[in-house]
């Protein structure tokens, strides 16, 4: 990888705080919800983990997929999927991308190329090989997909089966693992004694680790990265060390971490990073506050949307 270096303008960087604002408050208002009881159910939230999304989903072209988490919210606005329908779809209501049948979890969007979170973990391994098995096979050129998980799904089956096929034929993914140090309430290490980077390298898979909460590193890395894997037509890893400010869900309030363990990763916030960086760069408070301002207003729009849709009707479902 490229040393780091000051080389990413700073209107790109206003943009990459915006995205990330977005996607902070986004599952804010998410949470809200599911506190008054507008939906049902359980939801997994990215706070903290901004940067991964951003710096991941910004350095790829318009026509590249992703495959998301089951806590892809982040991605998805990263990869520009509309925040209105987003919101629609996880509160069950017909404006949603999949007309509010899918949920959370199931969210595919397929002008952005967002090819559909996973509910059951590990099951974009197999998914992400079959998608880039088919931009070798249609001669999909300068096209890459990035599949997207979790840190303790390196320990399935599938992981390893997935990267080795991909190296086998030779296919154009990218396997991002977002490393938030816990499987639901459990540490990696606990789980493992080889590390992420360790398990690509043994399958011959060019494999780096990242700072995950400095979101110029992500974009820098993952942006050469899919720059190789275009070129080489061959699959990478990528580790981004980051961590999940909240719990595994919405109703785990991660009584199993101390507080100075979560202090100690609040002081490392992607978004307070940014923001500091930017004011070293001569950014000023009235331009920071102007960025706030699109992105309070970009989600009034999304609630109204979502609100304002209607619920799915039992009579339509025989012509689903």
């Amino acid at each position: 990888m490229r040393p780091p270096t000051d080389d990413i303008d700073t209107s790109r960087l206003l943009l990459f705080l915006e995205k990330m604002l977005l996607i902070r408050r986004f599952e804010g208002k998410i949470a809200e919800f599911a506190r008054k009881g507008i939906f049902r159910g359980s939801i997994h939230f990215s706070t903290g983990e901004e940067a991964t999304a951003v710096g991941s989903c910004l350095a790829l072209e318009a026509h590249d997929y992703i495959l998301p988490t089951h806590r892809g919210h982040g991605q998805q606005l990263a990869k520009g999927c509309d925040p209105g329908r987003l919101m629609a779809e996880i509160i069950g209501r017909e404006g949603g991308f999949c007309k509010g049948r899918g949920g959370t979890l199931h969210i595919f969007d397929r002008e952005h190329n967002v090819l559909g979170a996973q509910a059951i973990l590990g099951a974009q391994f197999p998914i992400a090989v079959g998608v880039g098995l088919a931009i070798k096979l249609k001669s999909l050129e300068n096209t890459v997909v990035l599949c997207f998980f979790g840190e303790g799904t390196t320990n399935q089956g599938t992981f390893y089966e997935g990267m080795s096929a991909s190296a086998l034929w030779r296919l154009p993914v990218v396997f991002v693992c977002v490393n938030n140090v816990y499987g639901m309430g459990t540490k990696y290490e606990q789980t493992c004694l080889t590390s992420v980077v360790e398990k690509g390298t043994a399958l011959k898979l060019p494999s780096t680790s990242v700072d995950g909460n400095d979101v110029q590193a992500v974009y820098r890395a993952m942006s050469e990265t899919v720059r190789n894997a275009k070129r080489e037509g061959a699959p990478a890893l990528v580790e981004l060390r980051t961590y999940r400010l909240a719990g595994h869900s919405v109703n785990d309030h991660h009584d199993y971490r101390s507080r100075a363990e979560v202090e100690s990763f609040e002081r490392q916030d992607p978004i307070v990073r940014l923001t500091a960086h930017l004011a070293g760069r001569g950014v000023s408070g009235e331009q920071i506050a102007r960025v706030e301002e699109r992105v309070e207003g970009e989600l009034a729009a999304a609630e109204r949307f979502a609100l304002d849709s209607p619920f799915p009707q039992w009579a339509d479902a025989a012509g689903l």
